[in-house]
């Protein structure tokens, strides 16, 4: 993403989800942690729950999935997380945000350290997820003048509303990939400010599509195409506030 003085970031994830194919051992979260301890110092673990949808000639289903553990390995500051799953690993940063050229070695680590421990037959899901929290100031605001990804209302509808939330999907490589963008109100830090959710996600939408060997390369495509999106979706305007002195 592009470096700014006080950027919006609140959390940055790369996430990958390794094939059924793929031999997991219950230590390899064990594993990590001790080639990697003295980064990551902090361990936990967390209870995950998964509601899965099914969607049928009969209608929508939703499935409970059995609850997943998953190991957490943290830097002191606890900004810097890994987080290993039965074939998942989660790579993430919370805000401050680094920067790519900080946030990017940190993935490459994991994943390759990862492939220490197993050999990572293919690979269902690989996302880069950014999320930013934008507040600018004014209870209210003129979208436009921020946003060029802001909601349309039709002359015949209220201009003025309290919440919203628009998204889209936009396909690459084929529909290989997808990128989604989602915009949302929400509770500013300061009540004097508006606030706004941005997220971007880039994920792989057709399984072992990338190979293992090149997914550090797809991560590197994925930011580059987020970063454009996420320039993409702001003014010249909103750009002045995030190098703004505070």
């Amino acid at each position: 993403m592009t470096q700014y003085r006080n950027p919006p970031i609140i959390e940055a994830v790369c996430e990958f989800r390794f094939s059924p194919e793929t031999k997991w051992d219950p230590t390899i979260p064990g594993l990590v942690y001790g080639k990697l301890k003295s980064e990551f110092p902090i361990r936990e673990s967390k209870l995950e729950q998964e509601i899965e949808m099914q969607v049928d000639d009969t209608g929508v289903r939703h499935r409970i999935k059995t609850p997943s553990k998953k190991a957490v390995i943290l830097t002191n500051d606890r900004k810097s997380l890994l987080q290993i799953g039965d074939r998942i690993l989660s790579v993430n940063h919370l805000k401050p945000y680094p920067g790519w050229e900080s946030f990017k070695p940190k993935i490459h680590q994991a994943f390759n350290t990862i492939k220490e421990f197993t050999d990572i037959e293919g690979i269902d899901r690989a996302a880069l997820l950014y999320i930013d929290k934008i507040e600018i100031p004014g209870s209210t605001v003129v979208m436009e003048e921020y946003f060029q990804f802001s909601p349309s209302l039709g002359s015949s509808l209220p201009q003025n509303f309290i919440n919203f939330l628009i998204g889209c999907e936009f396909p690459y490589s084929n529909k290989r990939d997808i990128c989604k963008l989602q915009l949302t109100s929400a509770i500013p830090d300061n009540p004097n400010n508006s606030a706004f959710i941005l997220t971007t996600e880039y994920y792989l939408a057709q399984k072992n599509t990338v190979s293992p060997d090149a997914a550090l390369d797809w991560v590197e495509e994925a930011h580059n195409i987020v970063r454009d999106q996420f320039k993409g979706c702001i003014t010249p305007k909103l750009e002045d506030l995030f190098n703004k002195e505070v």
